[in-house]
């Protein structure tokens, strides 16, 4: 008898039969009339997919603003911190506050 886990095989399987649908999907949405996503033109070459031209510039430094909060030090950036937004959804590094200190 074989050792192993028959479960392994079958969500394999499964795994792979929702990918093979998901890009179904994603081709036959492709076929439909109207603008269609800029990932169309970029993938598959689609001449009548929407385009977003390309523009040339700087992402801002983030900066700490009311209510953000520091986590710590930065382990990679030498006087920096980790900061939390006040949503407390994005995370990112700054300078640390004046007598910050761990």
């Amino acid at each position: 008898m074989a050792a192993g886990c028959p479960r392994s095989g079958a969500s394999h399987r499964t795994r792979r039969t929702i990918a093979a649908l998901g890009a179904i999907c994603l081709l036959l949405s492709a076929c439909s009339s109207g603008p269609r996503s800029p990932v169309f033109g970029a993938v598959f070459g689609l001449e009548n997919a929407e385009t977003i031209p390309f523009r040339s510039g700087q992402v801002p430094e983030p900066a700490p603003q009311p209510g953000d909060r520091v986590l710590g030090l930065a382990a990679n950036a030498p006087g920096q911190c980790i900061y939390l937004r006040a949503n407390g959804r994005q995370r990112f590094i700054a300078n640390c506050p004046e007598g910050y200190d761990v």
